[in-house]
């Protein structure tokens, strides 16, 4: 057990902060926390959630709400239950509340009600919707400072999260998005294996040889989905999707679909789509494409980092050897990738008592050990330097080298507006809008330049109709 017995506070993010990371991991397996047991915890009840007076001996129960289910789900729930056992005081009990977008309109819910969870995780997408909801607390102000070195996370996670400097959610899950390619399939068809197609021209050179020489059906499948074909492609190309830098130095008032950006991926996907090399699985339709691909229908898929556990077991269940390859681009040029996946939050409702809780379990998810572990179980990245290295000495990626692959892409994204992402209250519908044009251009019942001037035009009225003041009851 570890004694709680400092006092409690904001704290305030500090850069270059000097704090040992050695000192900090041999505390308390990596938990280290501080000060819970003396805070003000309302009328000393855990339960009322007030934010003066009361026992300082008063145990602490947060809730975490996630949105994993099966063995991350079950990760999360051990995790939470160690940092219990380790912090006298504190309890955090992880619960499943099912998928991003009612995540955060419940979170916003529960805290107008006055009782909201200790964390929330919101997928990448909703950071506008979560700072323009108020409901939330800048989460630099409540990390224990003294164990905190920002310096150790990667820049281009947390760039994501960073807005007019403000680091407002901590990244937890984060990934990008990879191609997996079949070996097997590629050695068979008289390609090299080891030199997967890195523009989008030897994409289809591959894919068509590949169809050619094998049974395959045919070359490359991925869901149709936004982050995809659209959000890592126009970043790949340094090209926003938002004007006023992609939404992080103002709110956008215009959009960018109709690009030279936009056109060199969607002329080349509907060529594809045209000459049968593209498999088209559906809006969304992540585990149609996977199947796809482990099935031998297809020897190439775009794909998550995040699934490169169950990739590589069902590669080997299916007896090919599994590949991994930077997301190729329209001229094999790469400004580099934007970050997908959720961040943990801090509703601003919970009292000081909870606040600190919540600051000292984001501090042991995000540790060296607790990264490291993460990232074998899943395939998302982990998101500072230190946990790298760790998997990196104990010979982790000289085993796995397909999960190197997102750490080298990321390392070579350079920081550009473009590649940090967009921030924009109305990104859902955005989605919405792209997915469902994206089906129109594919099919033929639109041109390309027509389609992605309807995705200017329905997304401008979406940014022209926001209020700028969410409240989750959309």
């Amino acid at each position: 057990m570890v004694n709680i017995g400092s006092a409690c506070g904001n704290r305030h993010e500090t850069t270059a902060d000097g704090v040992s990371r050695r000192g900090f991991l041999t505390t308390a397996g990596a938990v280290g926390a501080l000060g819970l047991a003396g805070c003000s915890g309302g009328s000393g009840s855990e339960s009322d959630g007030g934010a003066s007076g009361g026992s300082s001996s008063a145990a602490v129960t947060i809730d975490f709400w996630h949105i994993f289910g099966g063995e991350l789900g079950t990760t999360l729930e051990e995790m939470a239950a160690e940092f219990s056992e380790q912090t006298d005081g504190v309890t955090v009990n992880a619960v499943n509340n099912g998928g991003y977008r009612q995540n955060l309109n419940q979170s916003l819910q529960a805290s107008r009600a006055g009782d909201p969870p200790g964390i929330a995780q919101i997928f990448e997408i909703g950071t506008r919707l979560a700072l323009d909801s108020g409901a939330f607390t800048p989460v630099s102000e409540i990390l224990p400072e003294d164990e905190m070195n920002l310096d150790d996370f990667l820049p281009s996670v947390l760039n994501y999260y960073r807005i007019d400097g403000s680091l407002n959610s901590m990244p937890f899950n984060s990934s990008n998005t990879i191609m997996l390619y079949n070996k097997t399939a590629f050695e068979e068809a008289g390609l090299d294996p080891e030199s997967p197609p890195r523009s989008l021209a030897e994409v289809r050179e591959a894919a068509q040889t590949i169809v050619d020489q094998t049974d395959m059906e045919s070359g490359i499948t991925w869901p149709n989905h936004t982050w995809m074909q659209v959000e890592q492609q126009f970043a790949k190309q340094d090209q926003v999707l938002v004007n006023n830098e992609n939404g992080r130095s103002g709110r956008p008032d215009g959009t960018f679909f109709n690009s030279e950006a936009g056109r060199n991926v969607y002329s080349w996907w509907k060529t594809m789509a045209d000459e049968g090399l593209y498999l088209n699985p559906g809006i969304e339709a992540w585990g149609e494409a996977r199947q796809a691909f482990l099935t031998q229908k297809v020897p190439m898929v775009w794909d998550s980092t995040s699934n490169m556990v169950s990739m590589k077991s069902g590669a080997d269940e299916n007896g090919f050897e599994l590949g991994s390859a930077y997301l190729p681009t329209p001229g094999g040029d790469n400004t580099g990738v934007v970050i997908g996946g959720g961040s943990l939050w801090v509703p601003d409702a919970l009292s000081d008592a909870k606040k600190e809780a919540a600051g000292q379990f984001i501090a042991y998810l995000t540790a060296t050990e607790q990264q490291a572990r993460w990232h074998r179980n899943s395939g998302y990245f982990p998101v500072r330097q230190s946990a790298i290295d760790t998997l990196t000495d104990e010979g982790w990626f000289d085993e796995n080298p397909n999960f190197r692959t997102a750490f080298d892409q990321l390392q070579d994204t350079t920081d550009t507006p473009a590649t940090r992402g967009a921030v924009m209250g109305v990104f859902p519908k955005a989605r919405t809008v792209n997915e469902e044009v994206s089906v129109s251009i594919i099919n033929g019942e639109v041109g390309v330049e027509e389609g992605l001037s309807q995705m200017d035009t329905q997304v401008q009225n979406a940014l022209d109709g926001y209020s700028g003041n969410y409240d989750g009851s959309e």
